[in-house]
């Protein structure tokens, strides 16, 4: 391990480590964020190359689904002191480090939530998990759940925003019921969306949800390895895996260029079907 790979600080189950957008703590027993962090010193840093381009000092963003807050410290960084983030995690332990990271960092331009987000308000149970096991602790829905603790559920709808400027969304499955509880506030200010779609079985209603509020989305496929990852390091844990499947949607009306991230051709549409595409456009053009 290099001297910039070093953990500052461990103990059964946490690591504190200077990663690429801050000083972070994760959970080392985190088998997809937690190891990333440790291995690469970020997560997903394709998903922030593509919202990068897109924010600008003093925009709003609503962070549903922050989890440890890899993405809320690089929103936070973005917006500058003239923005804010508004970062919503329901795990009560992942909400706890959320909380600890934007702490460690000095950042003052976030506000977090531990709660669920939905299309109707309310409360559900939401479990806690052993932070000493190993498992892959941002894959667990707030959703279908019997036991856990109490956690409130807001809609954005509810929170009577007086700006949006992006609006990022992952939450294992609950993605059309946060849009549908957001849906006057998108109307109202037009926000860029990033929703993650992984889930085949929901995909096609989360897509026509998408074009019934007036937006057209654009796949974003990545891997989780980044080739240049922060502590350069060159093993590829990630390798055998599925990508990472996100849309990033923008109002009809806005002409925009999406360089890297084919459109969404219709609510059937698929990520496997849009690599299947851009591999037989791949082979035409080495034809010609």
């Amino acid at each position: 391990m290099t001297e910039k790979g070093k953990r500052l600080i461990e103990n059964e189950h946490v690591a504190v480590k200077q990663c690429k957008y801050g000083t972070m703590m994760y959970n080392t027993n985190d088998a997809f964020i937690g190891r990333s962090m440790d291995l690469y010193g970020e997560w997903c840093d394709n998903e922030l190359d593509i919202i990068g381009q897109i924010l600008q000092p003093g925009c709003l963003v609503v962070d549903v689904g922050a989890n440890i807050g890899t993405h809320t410290l690089f929103f936070a960084q973005k917006v500058q002191e003239e923005g804010f983030v508004l970062a919503f995690e329901p795990q009560r332990l992942s909400f706890q480090m959320l909380n600890g990271n934007v702490a460690l960092n000095g950042i003052t331009n976030v506000k977090t939530y531990q709660t669920a987000v939905s299309d109707k308000e309310g409360k559900i149970p939401v479990p806690v998990l052993r932070p000493t096991v190993k498992a892959n602790y941002g894959a667990i829905s707030a959703q279908g759940h019997e036991h856990g603790e109490e956690v409130e559920v807001v809609t954005i709808d509810s929170l009577n925003l007086a700006r949006c400027d992006l609006m990022k969304i992952d939450v294992e499955g609950m993605e059309t019921k946060v849009l549908k509880g957001a849906v006057k506030t998108i109307q109202a200010y037009q926000p860029v969306l990033f929703v993650e779609n992984n889930h085949q079985t929901n995909s096609k209603e989360l897509i026509e949800t998408l074009y019934d509020l007036g937006y057209r989305c654009y796949w974003n496929i990545a891997g989780y390895y980044n080739p240049e990852n922060f502590l350069d390091n060159e093993e590829n844990i990630f390798e055998n895996m599925s990508p990472e499947v996100n849309m990033l949607c923008f109002p009809k009306h806005i002409e925009v260029a999406v360089h890297g991230c084919p459109e969404v051709t219709g609510s059937e549409d698929s990520w496997l079907k849009c690599i299947e595409r851009v591999r037989e456009e791949m082979l035409v053009g080495a034809e010609d």
